[in-house]
């Protein structure tokens, strides 16, 4: 299976998924990254639960400085690498080999270095207690995407607003900005 770039710099270039990720379809994830295009230029990333890292490079090829790609599973971080390597962007990017909550544990000393945190974790581990454990990382008025099953609730969190929520069949995207 192979997923294209669909804007920016990279269009239309095709990029390798590993097994067992469930990529976005292109049109929620048009709908994402048109909700989102004004706070990618110059902006630092995170990208937890990467998969193919097919979020975090599309942001790449949009302008954003630098994305930190974080994939527990080793052969989806190696498809990472690779679609790095192909698309030339890895100077702007690293690749953390690690559980998301040990990355965010790890972290816990750095405040605010990210701009937007992407946050599509596997639908049978979905839960917002990750939100809540990256804010620490987000720059004020910086935006944390959330990818949730659209029959789940919205949920309200201490020192972030809802800016945006939208259903797309079974996949839904709730966009928070920290106050």
């Amino acid at each position: 299976m192979e997923l294209r770039v669909i804007s920016g710099k990279l269009k239309k270039m095709k990029l390798k998924v590993p097994k067992g990720t469930k990529p976005l379809s292109g049109i929620v994830k048009a709908a994402l990254f048109s909700s989102i295009k004004e706070n990618i230029p110059d902006s630092n990333i995170l990208d937890l639960y990467a998969g193919s890292g097919a979020l975090g490079i599309e942001a790449l090829s949009m302008g954003a400085r630098k994305v930190d790609f974080v994939e527990i599973d080793k052969s989806a971080s190696d498809v990472i690498r690779e679609n790095l390597l192909k698309t030339q962007l890895d100077q702007q990017a690293e690749v953390f080999n690690i559980p998301a909550e040990i990355f965010l544990r790890y972290n816990k000393k750095i405040d605010q270095i990210y701009n937007i945190i992407l946050i599509f974790q596997p639908y049978d581990i979905t839960s917002e207690d990750i939100i809540k454990k990256s804010i620490h990382l987000l720059k004020n008025n910086g935006i944390i995407v959330f990818e949730r099953e659209s029959k789940r609730d919205v949920q309200k969190i201490n020192s972030l607003e809802i800016i945006k929520t939208k259903d797309f069949g079974k996949t839904g995207i709730t966009i928070y900005r920290k106050m």
